[in-house]
């Protein structure tokens, strides 16, 4: 297996998890939040699909315009965006060189220091897992008992 293609299972192994939960949350729920100061579950959501996916631009790019243009989208069904971006980040994530892993990227702006892309991938993946715990408890809190269990393969 390639180091890309041990990247991209890593990145589906939580991913899919994640996906499983969004399919979970019906768009009556997209405003559900567990406390007044959380975001929403359409925003927790959104926020893990967009976030990975610019964590990964980054990287390719190897500069920090990703984050300053955040992606512009239309779509509002989380079913859809979770394919999509699941998708477009994984296109991403198997294409990415050594040498985009190996290169420093001045991240000092939005990070406060420089970070390698393999660091900066590292850092996607924590945010994913993060994250991925929270939305299980959005979707407790909604009512479901039957959830997803990550398995790494």
């Amino acid at each position: 297996m390639s180091k890309t293609s041990h990247i991209v299972s890593h990145f589906l192994s939580h991913r899919n998890v994640t996906v499983e939960l969004i399919e979970k949350i019906s768009k009556e729920h997209y405003s559900y939040k567990p406390a007044e100061t959380s975001m929403s579950a359409e925003e927790m959501a959104k926020h893990m699909l967009f976030s990975f996916y610019q964590f990964a631009n980054v990287i390719k790019e190897g500069s920090p315009a990703p984050f300053q243009n955040p992606p512009e989208e239309t779509e509002t069904d989380l079913n859809v965006l979770a394919k999509s971006y699941t998708e477009k980040t994984a296109a991403i994530l198997e294409d990415l060189t050594e040498e985009q892993m190996n290169k420093e990227i001045d991240l000092t702006a939005a990070f406060g220091r420089k970070v390698t892309g393999a660091a900066l991938l590292q850092l996607a993946m924590e945010h994913e897992i993060h994250h991925k715990g929270n939305l299980f408890v959005y979707v407790r809190e909604m009512g479901h008992t039957e959830l997803p269990f990550y398995q790494q393969k």
